[in-house]
């Protein structure tokens, strides 16, 4: 069999794609991705050892005349592109990630008749997902939720699949100090890195606590200074490729609230305080959050309110209180499905 996926833009949506790619190659099918010359996946793809075909697609963007027609000329132009790669590279199966990326290649696909999928990795679909669910063999979904906001006569619940990187190296944290692991995606986030420079001094007083804080490395020198005059016991990186360790460090986490993020933290049980993305495409990261907050398994604080003071409320309340902190960290764990490349697999197996 022999699969083409199209993901990219953002590690939201490549990272998945690149967990089930890895599923169909164990089993002995050959896979492609599509993607463009200018997101993540032109560094993150080939990276892994599997072929990038590029393509042209662009954001959906408002505006004017001018930015509609900017948007339909890509659109077209990356649709013909893809009808040539299609045709060339003879796939069995196309699956979509989401995003603007997957656009033209599943409209391709649909004209030339090629089994098309989908997969929404949040739990409010973007508009790409939204628009194309009603014509695909299948929508597979990371949150039960999100079914009810597709049209497809198929949606299934697959769960997000995470890095294999990180599966099975879950522990159980060790009788130290109560710690908190803060990141803002492989970039950092200037303004939970601010925040958490403001929250140092309220840490001296207290009970001890430990920071693990990848911080990006646009800010790394910055961050890394203002921690230098703390006594707080922290560890201060701009990148690491081993979550792994700091997940299994902490009793919670601070970060964005972006799906790949969430599901790891279902993965190693780990309740969060989430400061989501504002700027996020259709607000999807606030959305998640609030999943998340609902099912009691973190807290969010909005990008325009996080502070030092702000962040240290929460983290007072949750550190009093290690019953309630347990139980958030089942809730969130709770939404975490096994093997859901697998699951995504298989779904396409059966809908080809």
């Amino acid at each position: 069999m022999k699969v083409l996926i199209a993901a990219g833009g953002t590690g939201g949506h490549i990272f998945p794609g690149i967990s089930v790619a890895d599923a169909f190659a164990a089993a002995k099918s050959e896979v492609v991705f599509a993607g463009t010359p200018y997101g993540l996946e032109d560094r993150l793809i080939p990276q892994t050892g599997y072929r990038l075909v590029k393509i042209e697609a662009r954001p959906f963007v408002g505006g004017g005349a001018a930015a509609k027609l900017a948007t339909l000329t890509a659109v077209v132009r990356g649709t013909l592109q893809s009808l040539h790669l299609i045709r060339a590279e003879r796939p069995d199966a196309v699956l979509g990630m989401g995003g603007f990326t997957c656009v033209p290649v599943v409209l391709a696909a649909l004209f030339l008749r090629v089994p098309c999928f989908l997969h929404e990795q949040n739990v409010s679909p973007g508009m790409a997902n939204r628009l194309l669910s009603g014509r695909v063999r299948a929508a597979f979904v990371s949150f039960a939720e999100t079914a009810r906001y597709l049209k497809g006569k198929k949606v299934i619940h697959t769960g997000n699949p995470i890095r294999k990187t990180i599966r099975g190296k879950r522990q159980e944290k060790g009788p130290s100090p109560f710690a908190v692991f803060v990141f803002g995606g492989s970039r950092g986030a200037r303004r939970i890195n601010e925040a958490v420079l403001d929250l140092l001094p309220y840490l001296e007083n207290g009970r001890p606590t430990a920071l693990y804080h990848q911080t990006g490395a646009d800010d790394f020198d910055r961050i890394a200074a203002g921690y230098a005059a703390s006594k707080t016991a922290h560890e201060v990186f701009p990148f690491t490729d081993h979550m792994e360790r700091y997940y299994n460090l902490a009793d919670i986490v601070v970060s964005r609230a972006g799906a790949s993020t969430i599901f790891e933290l279902s993965y190693f049980r780990k309740p969060a305080i989430f400061v989501p993305y504002p700027y996020a495409a259709g607000g999807h990261q606030s959305k998640n959050a609030a999943y998340v907050e609902k099912i009691g398994g973190g807290c969010t604080i909005e990008n325009s309110a996080v502070s030092g003071r702000s962040l240290l409320v929460v983290l007072q309340r949750l550190r009093d209180d290690p019953q309630g902190l347990a139980r958030m960290g089942e809730n969130i764990g709770s939404i975490y499905v096994e093997d859901a490349e697998i699951k995504v697999m298989r779904g396409i197996e059966e809908g080809v």
